[in-house]
């Protein structure tokens, strides 16, 4: 009887088991795969952008757990750093496409995208720009062109009208002094520079140095082609007398050194000066923080009839981009999320919400005769004869944070241009 028992006992938890399998078994949900993507808050638009994006990709990849993680700038480049270091760096991090990526790359900290990224989908010049040794280092998520933008109305106050300069898209460097000196008659201040994070001011020395020196002169320096030093070069040294000039100009608002973080934005979103010299992230200050009836246009930074005569169309620009570390162990989970990027659905809403210039073929084919702002940008780039790098994208991090750290002692006269260039050269080992 126990035997018995026993046997039906069994063949009913058989049976009980064989029923479930298939609930248990055949439809139960496998973990997702998670990856981390770590990035900084370039402008609001352009984080609420990624956090949708990941949220909808999550939607459609329920295989995949994207989890992205937003970093004040300053903190990120100590962090970023260290977890490189440390090898802890999220599988998808931000950098610019530069040399602290690209070494990343040459020391097995970060891995090449070659088989990763569909590179047909993005425009030659980015592909070149995330390429090291050969690999493709990166994936490139905007072109960031610096431009001057300007407050039409303020202008109009002041009776400048860019139609009558001889290039409405570029002033020579005596029209453009001429409107600042007709900005300051009407009591408007000229140019809105918030210098207390350094590097808004080290872009006036980037783009003066290109128009008297362009591209060759920047490299010959770096490398020390032929002895050239940064105090040897004259494009060098006209840029920081340029830059010292501008600081003695009154062109510029009072404490103007003592002003940064989002304030040296709202310096020209609530029209308290009439131009500002940045990249298109201004773009998405514009839209969330000006009056809705904010009127302004853009031109690219002057010419100079003593400078260089194949660099005065020249933009000055980089290309922000997300790396993907060596230790990642997902690499087909970070492949379909950044390939995702360049859709063409969503590399358009990326470029119009969050007023950067796409990298991606299908976004800038889509929106060619588009009257945006952002579009009208995009087609200024296009024009420009070449994009000559930031100098964080270009020279060793020493040399970029020494210049950083000096350029408010270059504007407000405590720091010689001689001294200046000195130092960085000290700070290159020269």
């Amino acid at each position: 009887m126990r035997k018995h028992w026993y046997s039906a006992v069994l063949s009913t938890a058989f049976a009980c088991l064989l029923l479930a399998g298939p609930t248990m078994t055949g439809t139960a949900q496998a973990e997702p795969v998670k990856i981390t993507m770590w990035d900084i808050p370039e402008s609001e638009p352009y984080t609420a952008w990624w956090r949708k994006h990941v949220e909808e990709f999550n939607k459609a990849h329920p295989d995949i757990e994207v989890t992205l993680e937003v970093f004040e700038t300053e903190a990120y480049r100590s962090k970023i750093a260290s977890a490189l270091t440390a090898g802890t760096a999220a599988d998808i991090f931000y950098l610019a496409a530069g040399p602290q990526g690209f070494q990343a790359l040459h020391d097995g900290q970060a891995r090449s995208l070659d088989g990763i990224l569909d590179a047909s989908k993005f425009t030659p010049s980015s592909m070149t720009a995330c390429s090291s040794e050969g690999k493709l280092a990166c994936m490139p998520l905007y072109v960031a062109p610096n431009l001057i933008y300007y407050n039409k109305t303020m202008f109009a106050k002041a009776g400048v009208d860019v139609s009558k300069w001889k290039n409405p898209e570029q002033p020579t460097w005596a029209e453009f002094t001429a409107a600042c000196d007709a900005l300051k008659a009407a009591h408007i201040v000229p140019i809105a520079l918030g210098n207390a994070d350094g590097w808004p001011g080290t872009m006036y020395l980037w783009a003066f140095q290109n128009r008297f020196g362009g591209i060759k002169e920047l490299t010959a320096a770096l490398h020390g082609d032929g002895g050239t030093t940064f105090s040897s070069a004259s494009s060098f040294q006209k840029a920081a007398e340029k830059v010292a000039e501008l600081g003695k100009s009154d062109y510029l608002p009072l404490g103007y050194n003592g002003i940064g973080g989002g304030q040296k934005y709202t310096l020209f979103t609530a029209a308290t000066g009439a131009m500002i010299f940045q990249g298109p992230w201004m773009l998405g200050y514009i839209a969330t923080d000006a009056p809705k009836d904010f009127q302004y246009g853009f031109f690219n930074f002057p010419t100079f009839e003593d400078g260089a005569a194949d660099s005065q169309q020249d933009v000055v620009g980089g290309f922000d981009a997300m790396f993907v570390s060596a230790n990642t162990k997902h690499p087909e989970a970070v492949a379909a999320f950044l390939n995702s990027f360049a859709e063409k659905d969503a590399a358009v809403s990326f470029m119009m919400e969050t007023q950067n210039i796409s990298v991606i073929k299908d976004a800038l084919a889509a929106t060619s005769s588009s009257n945006d702002i952002v579009a009208q940008l995009a087609r200024a780039v296009a024009k420009t004869p070449a994009i000559t790098p930031w100098w964080d994208n270009f020279m060793p991090p020493t040399v970029v944070d020494e210049s950083t750290r000096l350029i408010q002692g270059l504007f407000d006269g405590s720091v010689s241009p001689k001294d200046y260039l000195t130092k960085i050269d000290k700070a290159a080992g020269r």
